[in-house]
């Protein structure tokens, strides 16, 4: 009797670990062979937006390794023909992190700026992430969060909080540019 008791114990118990086991080596499989194409189209994306906020550098860009970042500021690359530089800055938002990616060009002016990643508000939060509302920052070389000044940078009613995250990082990229002594 015990002898039926303990196999009533043990064969559901084996065979469950059989299955947590070939479910655990698919899907360590499946990482494996996923992770380089997932590596491959985030590369791609990031080089797509880099061109967008450093259109002049459309050719190439390379990391720039061994630097010394401002708090923030996540990474730098320098366009392949010395037209500038991109970075990439993280700061808090409303609802998380806002990460926004920042292009200046070799005449230290913003050539564009994007959002590539957040966790704000949809239709409230999102409104500083509007083409209209980044375009502010285009030509300028300093900013000022007064909008009253040659260079300020108008808020979003509403949305103040991620418009100030956005603005802080690409005070950040001009701060780091700066850091940097500009393109080389």
């Amino acid at each position: 009797m015990t002898n039926v008791k303990t196999k009533e114990l043990i064969a559901p118990t084996l065979v469950l670990v059989i299955i947590c086991l070939v479910v655990t080596a698919a899907l360590a499989i499946t990482y494996q062979i996923t992770k380089p194409i997932i590596e491959e189209i985030n590369l791609e994306k990031a080089n797509l937006a880099r061109a967008e906020v450093l259109p002049e550098g459309a050719e190439g860009f390379s990391p720039l390794e061994g630097i010394e970042l401002i708090d923030n500021v996540v990474e730098v690359y320098q366009a392949n023909n010395g037209s500038g530089m991109i970075f990439t800055i993280v700061d808090k938002g409303f609802g998380g992190d806002i990460t926004v990616m920042v292009g200046i060009n070799s005449s230290k002016e913003i050539e564009g700026v994007k959002v590539t990643s957040h966790q704000e508000t949809p239709g409230l939060g999102t409104k500083a992430m509007t083409v209209e509302h980044l375009s502010q920052y285009e030509g300028k070389v300093t900013i000022s969060a007064n909008p009253s000044d040659e260079n300020g940078i108008d808020a979003v009613t509403g949305a103040t909080v991620s418009s100030n995250a956005i603005f802080r990082a690409v005070e950040t990229a001009l701060e780091q540019f700066e850091k940097l002594g500009g393109a080389k």
